[in-house]
């Protein structure tokens, strides 16, 4: 049987936390997708995709992001007009010139990622942005993806935290792509 004043002291540190949450979450940059009026891709069967590049975030989440990214991408194939989309191997900067304004394609980035831990509880976050370029043009679709995650330590570790946070926002990237692209803004 719980003591009392066990069940009093878990309340109140409920009622300090729930304000701070909301506080929190009320703050927190949202996702936000940005495009020139009447984006639309050409047909292009096979649509490219560079390797994201990744600011201090470990390769434990940098990696899955990407290859999740991806991989949801070739799984729903529900982008009009492409079939496929394949990893650009090389630098972009090693790229022909005349290659890359023939093709659309999409470069992405990692960066702000924060582990702030406590003796309890470890709050993670991270910032996220894609880009898909049409052929021949400078604008681009820009979508932007901020996400936090909260685990205590006698519930989950920082590795399998990790891997929900990158699964997270791998689906999170892929979704607002798909949707970006399948309704043009």
């Amino acid at each position: 049987m719980v003591k009392f004043g066990v069940l009093v002291t878990s309340m109140r540190r409920m009622l300090v936390a729930f304000p701070i949450l909301l506080l929190i979450a009320g703050c927190a940059p949202s996702a936000r997708v940005s495009s020139p009026p009447g984006f639309v891709l050409p047909e292009q069967e096979v649509m490219f995709v560079a390797p994201f590049i990744s600011t201090l975030v470990p390769e434990a989440v940098s990696g899955p992001v990407f290859d999740d990214f991806v991989d949801i991408l070739n799984a729903r194939q529900s982008v009009p007009g492409v079939k496929f989309f394949s990893i650009i191997k090389d630098d972009l900067s090693e790229l022909d010139s005349e290659w890359l304004a023939k093709n659309a394609y999409i470069t992405g980035e990692l960066w702000s990622y924060i582990e702030n831990s406590g003796c309890c509880s470890t709050e993670l976050r991270i910032k996220a942005r894609i880009s898909v370029h049409r052929p021949g043009e400078n604008e681009t679709l820009d979508i932007f993806v901020p996400l936090e995650g909260f685990f205590e330590h006698d519930r989950s570790t920082i590795e399998v935290e990790r891997a929900r946070l990158a699964r997270r926002l791998a689906s999170e990237l892929a979704n607002r792509l798909i949707s970006s692209l399948a309704s043009p803004i």
